[in-house]
């Protein structure tokens, strides 16, 4: 196992989390704008603002460690949500396929967090954080799945 261990290279890893936070709270916003079902609308809010308090608590965490958190989403997010655009468009946009590309997403996010937990030298409180978030990450997952089975 190759662990990252000195300060830039962990500041580096959770700047790498709080950019998918960031691109988690756009995706679920994304996701709540092309459903129909006003249940899943609430639960893709709920989800956004979730992610954008684990974008916060990253920030955080990224200054007390003497970083500068960085903003913004990835491209390869900014894509994803224009696919997610195009594929409503065409599709009709099935409530079915969003909370599929939610769950994909999600899939994309834990393994994020498994990389840093798994490569990164951290310290106990940063590891406590991002356990903490992993672990709703992989209930919303696992919401996503079965939503995706039964809409």
């Amino acid at each position: 196992m190759n662990v990252k261990e000195t300060r830039g290279e962990v500041l580096d890893q959770l700047n790498k989390l709080l950019t998918s936070a960031h691109d988690a709270e756009k995706g679920y916003q994304e996701a709540a704008e092309n459903v129909k079902d006003a249940e899943l609308k609430s639960l893709f809010l709920a989800q956004s603002r979730e992610r954008a308090e684990f974008g916060q608590e990253l920030d955080r965490e990224i200054r007390a460690l003497g970083g500068d958190p960085e903003g913004g989403t990835s491209l390869a997010s900014d894509l994803h949500r224009a696919w997610i655009n195009i594929k409503s468009a065409v599709s009709g946009s099935t409530d079915k396929a969003v909370a599929e590309e939610c769950q994909r997403g999600d899939a994309e996010a834990l393994d994020e967090y498994r990389d840093v937990l798994e490569q990164t030298d951290i310290a106990a409180s940063t590891r406590e954080l991002l356990l903490r978030q992993k672990s709703k990450v992989e209930s919303a997952h696992a919401t996503m799945g079965r939503l995706a089975l039964v809409v």
